[in-house]
């Protein structure tokens, strides 16, 4: 006889359907992909007496409520429901991504299943003959493909077999064969095994296993999904509209801890096609920077690289990701600057590092996501640094040629929005989506499934009224209650609920035997994760065994299974901070200690301050007059604060620096180390624009700095209070004071790079007031004093000198040889630059060249400068000098006629001058504006324009 293709049943001769499965006869069923699935059908029990019972609209209307409450429940589990045939269901788990969990969510659908068509039966007061399901469950290789009518159709000998299962299955049975019982032993327990007669198998019969109860952690592993349909939904259409727009989307989930955050972007990520790549940015000290941690995770991950990599194999290993990935014109200097994430630098210094490294970051994800969706998942924003969440940002932010198919997750606590309230507004495609706490309904059905119902309705009530909604809460409750995973049933003894999640889970961690205790709160000193080499760093005894047996107890779990080094972290954030508020102080100092030593000898200096930090604060809490480890925390943070400075991480400077002084001790014992701190601070505030801040702490250091005769500090304060007297203030002569006072400390060191930083400053004090020839002696100084190494220093000593020869205030005999000369130290400026390396550098001195043809009448040819530095601003991120560059190109538009266009650039690089919250860019921009308006003819409206550039230029600079 021929078998049906659906179900392997032997079909009678001229049969135009099925009689076992209902599927068509005869159609053509074409294979697109073999996949091991687990396959499951559920069936009412005597559903025949049911109908003979019942009037028929009753009977339809319960068998309808059945298959609706298994849809749900198959759902909630990643399952897909294939067919209703008759009283029975099918369902798929594996379809159309294979999980490793797919036969343990099936056995759980199953139990899932009896219990939901219980409480159906409950609800419909069917009390004397109720409702009840027998189940079958087995995994096993499928053909899938498509149907006669379009549907996705599953066929092979497992269809046959889980049919066959739940045939033989009792009422309220389920019933799994050999393979499912081979995926699930370590999860779930089961009875003894016996035979069912099964037509077409080897005897005519096939294994069977009933379920008796899942262990407790199978329970949590797989609770379903429980009142979070909505966002999830959200989530699913925002990666539809990247995909299909080309146009990146940011999604923030903001929630307390516990609501749910990882898990939505779990359950978003489960269901995706195997070939979209997902990208999860952790903290891990990968570099001896914090700041950029989830980004170099992302990039080591894609790259194959494990930590302690040598510099060849990483740079190799990095070459090899972008020839991947990004086009080969952009691969070389994309490597460059993912490289920086590792601490590798080609050049001395690296002022731009913020911005290659950013832009290095959202090259390689254009080259990912140019063709494809790609998902990027950022956890616990909220603790990242501020140069970290500007790249999240950017990532979402439309892409200036080209596609960028990103869907970007950022999970954070609502204290994001606190710190940053402006989180996301800059981009295009934004969303906000703030998980509120599960209903009342949701809260006990989630109890009942985290418990495997085996708890009675009036606990779940109980569980849900104290958790107020939080999952984990919920999650953690019923763990507790079920600590060994005996199916004790209803009537036994229960104990008392803690009255906070926190209680909950420090009950939790009393249940564990003690070595296990004692080993998880010394693991909880760990920033994220931990590798089996630095956890025996804090606990020499530990081992793989104990390892396991925490996962077992969902306390510990592995980061990445796919990694050939293992490492693990604490399952949640408020698991691991009770377990950390519960260790002796003296302990913590001791295990921060330990930790920061090991990542001092990795090269890791930030990561090991911050544990110093925390050592220190533990430390004067003991004894406030023991000054040994906060000493040492200062030191590092100080150092760290430095690092960060000299790479423009400016507000990680300044927290750094911050966290120095208050280890410090009291003001009145303050030295040269909190001098520098302060210093260090008052650069940073400068860089970022925030002028008053910095001259207030500026002052403070120079105060301090005469105290202790500190030139280092000296140098570095008043070289910017300098820059803001002449820039902020515009009191000339109090800049060239402070200026002069500057390069004293600076030659009394003896130290190149500060002479040479502060001539650089100081050669704008006569060019302000028109001496030309005093700021050309200043800046030929600088240049023979910078170092020959210090591209950095030349390059901006050569434009400035460019510049120098420009300008309509000043008078030249011969204006065109001034102008040749002008373009020729550009020239040499820019080749300079590009032999460093700099973008940055390379954009500022193509801009001084566009502007010197400018002068000389050459505006076609000054165009292609000002839009290639416009292109490299933009890669960078470089907001106030996209919007200079912006302008001058609308200048050059506006002497070819181009109004339209120059219109358009001058009025976008007024937008970024309001963005920015500055003046002086504006000023100028209103003016030019102004000089459009009369070559139209309009003077009403070039007046208007007029009067606002002088609004601006009143106003000043902020």
């Amino acid at each position: 006889m021929t078998p049906c293709q659906v179900c392997g049943e032997p079909l009678p001769e001229g049969a135009s359907f099925c009689p076992n499965c209902g599927s068509p006869v005869g159609s053509p069923l074409g294979t697109e992909e073999r996949k091991m699935v687990t396959v499951l059908f559920a069936d009412l029990v005597d559903s025949t007496g049911l109908a003979q019972r019942l009037d028929p609209e009753r009977a339809r209307e319960i068998l309808g409520l059945f298959f609706e409450a298994a849809s749900e429940e198959l759902l909630a589990l990643r399952g897909r429901a294939e067919k209703f045939i008759g009283d029975a269901v099918m369902a798929v788990f594996g379809l159309p991504t294979v999980h490793e969990d797919d036969a343990l969510r099936a056995v759980r659908a199953g139990l899932a299943i009896r219990a939901r068509t219980r409480r159906l039966s409950e609800a419909l007061g069917l009390t004397n003959e109720p409702l009840d399901v027998h189940v079958g469950v087995e995994s096993g290789e499928a053909a899938t493909g498509l149907g006669p009518a379009g549907q996705l159709l599953v066929t092979g000998p497992v269809v046959n077999a889980a049919a066959r299962l739940q045939a033989a299955a009792g009422p309220g049975e389920v019933l799994a064969g050999e393979t499912t019982v081979a995926l699930t032993t370590n999860a779930v327990s089961y009875g003894d095994r016996r035979q069912a007669t099964a037509k077409g198998f080897d005897g005519d019969t096939i294994a069977g296993f009933p379920v008796q109860t899942l262990t407790p952690r199978s329970a949590r592993r797989t609770i379903p999904f429980v009142g979070r349909s909505s966002e999830l939904a959200i989530l699913r259409e925002s990666l539809h509209r990247a995909t299909s727009t080309g146009h990146p989307v940011l999604v923030s989930v903001l929630g307390e801890p516990g609501i749910g955050k990882s898990r939505l972007a779990d359950e978003l990520v489960a269901g995706l096609d195997d070939d979209v790549p997902v990208l999860t940015g952790r903290a891990r000290p990968f570099t001896d920077t914090a700041t950029f941690a989830p980004a170099a995770t992302i990039v080591a991950e894609l790259a194959g690289l494990e930590e302690d990599e040598s510099p060849e194999k990483t740079r190799r290993r990095i070459h090899e990701l972008a020839d991947r990935t990004v086009p080969p014109g952009d691969a070389k200097r994309v490597v460059e600057r993912l490289a920086l994430l590792f601490g590798m630098a080609e050049r001395q210094t690296h002022t731009s590092f913020v911005q290659d490294v950013q832009a290095g970051f959202v090259g390689l994800v254009d080259g990912l996501a140019r063709e494809k969706p790609a998902v990027l998942v950022f956890e616990d924003a909220h603790e990242l640094r501020p140069p970290m969440l500007e790249l999240i940002e950017r990532l979402g932010s439309p892409v200036r040629s080209g596609h960028r198919r990103a869907l970007v997750l950022a999970l954070a606590r609502t204290s994001l929005l606190d710190e940053r309230p402006a989180w996301g507004t800059t981009t295009a495609n934004a969303v906000r989506l703030r998980l509120e706490p599960l209903s009342s309904d949701e809260s006990v059905d989630l109890a009942r499934q985290a418990s495997g119902r085996r708890i009675e309705d009036a606990e779940a009530i109980e569980i849900a009224e104290r958790a107020g909604g939080n999952p984990f809460f919920i999650i953690e409750t019923t763990g507790m209650l079920l600590p060994d995973g005996s199916d004790a049933g209803p009537s036994a003894p229960r104990a008392s609920l803690p009255p906070t999640v926190q209680a909950v889970v420090a009950a939790r961690l009393d249940h564990l035997e003690p070595r296990l205790r004692e080993l998880t709160r010394r693991a909880s000193s760990f920033f994220v994760s931990f590798d089996m080499h630095e956890l025996r760093t804090i606990d020499p005894e530990a081992t793989g065994d104990e390892i396991r047996q925490l996962e077992e107890a969902e306390i510990l779990v592995p980061e990445d299974d796919a990694r050939p080094v293992g490492r693990w972290r604490v399952r949640h954030a408020t698991l691991k901070e009770v377990a950390y508020a519960s260790l002796p102080k003296r302990e913590r100092a001791r295990l921060h200690q330990l930790i920061a030593d090991r990542l001092a000898e990795t090269g890791h200096r930030s990561w090991a301050a911050d544990h110093l930090e925390l050592a220190a604060i533990a430390s004067l809490d003991l004894d406030r007059d023991d000054r040994t480890v906060p000493e040492r925390a200062a030191e590092a943070l100080l150092d760290a604060g430095d690092h960060a400075r000299r790479r423009m991480e400016s507000r990680t400077a300044v927290d750094y620096y911050e966290r120095t002084l208050a280890l410090a001790g009291p003001e009145e014992r303050w030295g040269v180390r909190e001098a520098r701190a302060l210093a260090g601070i008052g650069e940073a505030r400068y860089w970022l624009g925030e002028y008053p801040a910095a001259t207030e702490v500026l002052g403070r250091a120079v105060e301090l700095g005469r105290e202790v005769d500190d030139p280092f500090t000296l140098s570095l304060a008043l070289r910017f209070l300098g820059d803001i007297a002449i820039n902020v203030e515009a009191d000339v002569d109090k800049a060239e004071k402070l200026l002069d006072e500057s390069l004293a400390a600076a030659e009394a060191m003896d130290e190149p790079w500060a002479c040479t930083r502060t001539l650089l400053f100081a050669g704008w004090v006569p060019w302000t007031r028109g001496d030309h020839e005093a700021a050309e002696m200043i800046w030929r100084r600088a240049l023979e004093v910078a170092d020959p190494e210090d591209g950095w220093a030349r390059v901006r000593a050569l434009n400035s000198l460019s510049i120098n020869r420009t300008g309509s205030d000043r008078i030249e005999p011969d204006p065109e040889g001034a102008l040749r000369e002008a373009l020729a130290l550009s020239d040499e400026a820019s080749a300079l630059a590009e032999d460093i390396g700099d973008q940055f550098s390379i954009a500022m001195t193509t801009v001084q060249r566009g502007r010197i043809l400018d002068d000389q009448g050459r505006f076609e040819e000054s165009l292609p400068c000002f839009d290639r530095a416009i292109a490299v601003f933009e890669d960078l991120g470089a907001r106030w000098e996209l919007g200079d560059a912006t302008a001058e190109r609308g200048i050059a538009k506006r002497e070819l006629g181009r109004l339209d266009e120059a219109e358009e650039d001058l009025r976008k690089a007024i937008r970024i001058s309001e963005e920015l919250g500055e003046r002086q860019l504006a000023s100028w921009t209103w003016r030019a504006l102004a000089q459009v308006s009369e070559r139209r003819g309009d003077k009403a409206e070039a007046e208007q324009r007029l009067r606002r550039s002088r609004e601006a230029e009143a106003q000043g600079p902020r």
